[in-house]
């Protein structure tokens, strides 16, 4: 029987080269990685009439409730500044599609008088949002869902994937996932991406719209600039 004998010294050699090894493997997998971005789809959605596509709303759709957080918008009233402000949408639909009943009302997330000395020091949030608009017209519902005709392509009747500025990229459900803004100037990429969850008729009831800095330090570093929650009942 061969007898085989383990030089230590080497043994722990190796052992200390791997430790290292593994350690360089751990801190490169902290940095920060870029999303790879592809569309799973190049096909249009197909509503049920225009209406519906106004609202990116698919199905027999009897009734959706909106909840819009704008985070990232600032403005002012009369009386009051604000910062970000909130849209609740209430619309009910025939069984043709068509929308029959609304109402709005938009508040302000965070709402100020500028103080008299004009300190931002002295600056008083109101603990209550400020209602800024109320209306039950369907002409004063903005939604950014109104221009979704406007990323088909009316010749190949294709997702659009990009344009003199823009790059876009779609999931399966032909929804926007991410897109690029370049301006075609010195200045750096602008990376947006979109976080959806769907119900089971493959509407989302849940859109969440952020920026992503890949050129920061911070692995996670991203701005979440607007949240919307639907609540979607069908016919």
């Amino acid at each position: 029987m061969k007898i085989i004998k383990f030089n230590r010294r080497v043994c722990y050699l190796h052992f200390s080269t791997l430790l290292l090894l593994l350690f360089f493997i751990s801190c490169s997998g902290q940095e920060k990685k870029k999303t790879e971005f592809r569309s799973e789809t190049n096909t249009p959605k197909k509503f049920q009439n225009k209406k519906y596509e106004n609202y990116d709303l698919i199905g027999n759709v009897k009734t959706t409730q909106w909840e819009i957080f704008n985070y990232d918008t600032s403005g002012n009233t009369n009386t009051y500044y604000y910062k970000g402000y909130t849209d609740q949408i209430d619309l009910n639909f025939n069984k043709e599609g068509e929308p029959f009943l609304v109402k709005l009302v938009s508040k302000s997330i965070k709402a100020y008088q500028q103080p008299r000395d004009n300190k931002i020091e002295n600056i008083v949030y109101e603990k209550e949002p400020v209602i800024l608009l109320t209306s039950s017209s369907i002409e004063d519902i903005s939604i950014d869902y109104l221009t979704y005709s406007s990323k088909v392509d009316p010749v190949t009747n294709k997702l659009i994937a990009e344009n003199k500025y823009i790059k876009y990229y779609y999931n399966k459900y032909g929804d926007l996932q991410d897109y690029i803004i370049t301006t075609g100037k010195d200045e750096a990429p602008r990376y947006f991406k979109f976080a959806y969850k769907y119900d089971e008729k493959g509407n989302w009831v849940e859109r969440i719209l952020s920026e992503e800095f890949y050129d920061s330090e911070t692995p996670d570093d991203k701005e979440i600039i607007q949240k919307i929650v639907r609540t979607i009942t069908y016919y």
